[in-house]
């Protein structure tokens, strides 16, 4: 992503054994803006919880000072890739879709809107199974929770190819 390196990951104390995937704010971006919108990110997806979101496990600093996000590993292809690679006839691809909206859903009735929906952030797993991830640039819109400028850096971060109209404008 824009502000991380995601990394997969696995428990080394013995206790049990997870792999997960890691996201490490990357290096040469620790401003204090970027530095915002990663525990911002965090606060986000500690708010979801959903079948088809990508769950937040852990969080926390890294001995050199940079924050990181344990999340579920999610083994999965983007959505489009796994469509054209099946063949997926229109009624499995409404099944996806109907996942993707149930999701969406859900972070809405958390008033988080994800502000990023493109296929690289939605995997489907070799079962069907489809997760929404990065919520990265995702905006809360419960005004007393957070300052706006918190999810504002230096432009609008957006994907232009998937962005809102009103998100570009």
């Amino acid at each position: 992503g824009g502000m991380g390196e995601v990394w997969e990951a696995e428990r080394a104390d013995g206790q049990f054994e997870q792999v997960v995937a890691l996201k490490l704010l990357k290096r040469g971006m620790d401003s204090a803006a970027v530095l915002t919108r990663f525990l911002r990110e965090r606060q986000i997806l500690a708010r979801l919880e959903h079948p088809n979101i990508a769950r937040l496990l852990d969080g926390g600093v890294a001995a050199d000072g940079r924050p990181f996000l344990v999340l579920e590993r999610v083994e999965g292809e983007p959505i489009q890739q796994w469509c054209r690679r099946r063949n997926s006839p229109v009624a499995e691809r409404l099944r996806l879709m109907i996942a993707v909206c149930e999701a969406v859903d859900a972070a809405h009735r958390n008033l988080i809107v994800h502000r990023d929906l493109k296929p690289s952030n939605i995997l489907v797993a070799a079962d069907g199974r489809v997760k929404l991830l990065d919520f990265g640039i995702a905006k809360l819109l419960q005004a007393e929770a957070f300052d706006e400028r918190q999810t504002q850096l230096g432009g609008q971060p957006l994907t232009p190819a998937y962005a809102a109209p009103e998100q570009i404008l």
